[in-house]
């Protein structure tokens, strides 16, 4: 269970995020939706755990995501575009492994590369990855060991038909494997193929949720 408790972020009076309560079941997938600048981005920072809010807490089974002991539990892909490092894909895979896990799941890399056709490119420097390539990169690295919780940030962003397939496989194998996933999307019809349930958000606030 995840749950958001009078979440609030402020920017300036109108933006940010307000006073937001919901409740996420295990081995169910949300749907975050809304027009640019309600806050979904926002929303899932704090909820992975990297942005601290103002006032509320978010909690994975009881335990803070601001915790580091909760960050092995939390799938979430930093945005990769603008990464300039000199490591490879399998490289900075590897190193999630290391870090989030202490080197486990490292034997389930290639398979996630070969389902996103990666594999030929696994020694390739992340600074000279496409932009498509490297979304996909950083969709493997949310979905690796499949943690309780996978949050996919505008997940279909330069991804290819083939890739969109292959995400919704592994979206619908998180979800037996009872993780909570929550995507954000501004394409509708991807969204609806996969989704347990909608949350509209709007100007920081939860306007509706549907099943």
């Amino acid at each position: 269970m995840l749950e958001i408790t009078n979440l609030t972020k402020k920017y300036d009076r109108n933006k940010g995020i307000f006073e937001l309560n919901y409740s996420f079941e295990d081995g169910r997938i949300y749907a975050l939706v809304g027009p640019n600048g309600a806050g979904k981005t926002t929303l899932i920072q704090m909820i992975a755990g990297i942005s601290e809010p103002i006032e509320g807490e978010v909690k994975l089974d009881g335990q803070n995501t601001l915790s580091r002991k909760c960050k092995s539990r939390i799938g979430y892909a930093l945005e990769l575009s603008d990464n300039k490092t000199k490591q490879t894909i399998l490289q900075f895979l590897n190193m999630v492994c290391d870090i989030k896990f202490g080197g486990k799941y490292k034997e389930d890399i290639n398979s996630f590369l070969r389902d996103f056709e990666l594999e030929n490119d696994k020694n390739t420097r992340l600074s000279e990855c496409s932009l498509g390539m490297k979304k996909k990169v950083g969709i493997i690295a949310s979905f690796i060991g499949y943690p309780k919780l996978i949050l996919l940030d505008e997940p279909t962003n330069g991804v290819d038909t083939t890739g969109l397939i292959v995400l919704k496989k592994h979206i619908e194998n998180a979800k037996m494997h009872d993780c909570i996933i929550i995507v954000s999307s501004h394409v509708l019809d991807f969204v609806e193929r996969v989704k347990d349930e909608i949350i509209f958000l709007k100007n920081g606030h939860i306007v509706a949720g549907k099943g």
